[in-house]
């Protein structure tokens, strides 16, 4: 059976969040994640699909892009934070293909668990492989859990600036796009060490995608 990705998003503290602000956030997120779904098809094998108001999901059988897309749903609804559970399994039902509902398997059954322990550890990302408990799986999370809380502290500019890099932007066009002087994006380049946390994400993207074959 072919091994995919499962992506489950859960917004932080929603319920503390006003209704009306809840609904503008609800319409940007909703938005954001349309735009994604149109940009990023290749490789997106069940679109994201908000569930549950506070959550959303989508399936993927390759991880290559799947960081950029996260580092743009956290700075379209920056401050608000959100969590992700990435997981690599099986999915034991057929694949719907319009919305990421109405699927179900070991790889949702893992994500699932990433979203229950972030909550409790309070990082902002988690990886499961099935019944894996390996080395280089426990590194994986600590390096996220060491980013989660750097990232903590970044400004909504720090986080576009990071995606905008890993789409091939040079710094002359995020500076016109963010309206910014050189030295201030290389101020936030450096202070976030926004080249080694790009790295970092193409590293676990790699792996990811070496136990989907």
């Amino acid at each position: 059976m072919e091994k995919l990705l499962v992506l489950i998003g859960d917004i932080e503290d929603s319920k503390s969040v006003q209704n009306r602000d809840r609904e503008a956030l609800q319409e940007i997120l909703s938005d954001e994640l349309k735009t994604i779904n149109a940009e990023y098809a290749k490789g997106i094998v069940s679109p994201y699909t908000i569930t549950l108001g506070d959550e959303f999901q989508a399936v993927f059988d390759r991880a290559d892009a799947v960081f950029v897309q996260m580092l743009k749903i956290m700075s379209a609804i920056h401050p608000i934070g959100v969590r992700f559970s990435l997981a690599v399994g099986d999915i034991d039902t057929p694949i719907n293909t319009e919305q990421a509902i109405g699927m179900d398997g070991p790889a949702f059954h893992q994500a699932r668990r990433g979203i229950e322990l972030l909550k409790e550890n309070g990082y902002l990302f988690n990886i499961g492989f099935k019944d894996d408990n390996s080395p280089e799986l426990r590194i994986i999370n600590n390096s996220l859990q060491l980013l989660s809380g750097e990232m903590r502290g970044w400004n909504k500019r720090r986080l576009i600036i990071l995606h905008m890099m890993k789409e091939g932007y040079d710094y002359k066009e995020i500076s016109e796009s963010l309206d910014i002087s050189k030295p201030a994006f290389y101020k936030n380049k450096d202070a976030g060490m926004l080249d080694v946390v790009g790295e970092l994400s193409d590293n676990i993207a790699e792996v990811i995608n070496q136990k989907l074959i």
